[in-house]
């Protein structure tokens, strides 16, 4: 693309654009695929300080038990992904888009084995036939580059990216 992004689509659930140089790879963790998104330059890099930020991308559908609906529990995951019970988290927002998509996101700073990372973390989820999709997106980088270029403006991307994330 003219701008340097490039458009990729996830688990037949969700189409969203990432910068055009970060390398793609796909990771089980806890038995569900996570699609991982690294600076090329950063491939293979520990995410220490020369490191640049990882985006992760995973979808889940999920049935409503009998007697809840499909409205109730994309709410009640929307309510817990922002953590409100976690006092790591902040800037904890949860809207709806004019499409019916649900975005809820959150920041959290986390310190685990010696490394402090921040994680923002978007949760877009809409209501289909009886049933519940989300993708769910998370952007990790060492604590002591955030809020520093070229991280600021590559969050700033993501976010506008997420935000406009096509539930497919």
């Amino acid at each position: 693309m003219a701008d340097g992004w490039r458009t990729v689509e996830w688990g037949d659930a969700v189409r969203f654009r990432v910068p055009g140089h970060w390398a793609p790879a796909v990771e089980e963790r806890e038995g569900m695929d996570v699609l991982t998104f690294r600076p090329a330059d950063a491939v293979g890099d520990s995410g220490g300080d020369s490191g640049g930020g990882t985006l992760n991308v995973l979808v889940d559908e999920r049935t409503p038990a009998a007697g809840q609906s499909a409205e109730a529990v994309l709410q009640e995951m929307a309510l817990r992904f922002v953590r409100p019970d976690d006092a790591r988290a902040s800037d904890r927002t949860v809207e709806d888009r004019a499409d019916g998509v649900r975005l809820a996101q959150a920041a959290m700073v986390t310190e685990e084995d010696g490394r402090v990372e921040s994680h923002y973390l978007w949760l877009l989820g809409r209501v289909d036939g009886g049933r519940v999709g989300v993708a769910m997106f998370s952007y990790t980088l060492p604590a002591n580059l955030d809020g520093q270029e070229p991280h600021v403006s590559t969050l700033a991307a993501l976010d506008a990216a997420i935000r406009a994330a096509e539930l497919l």
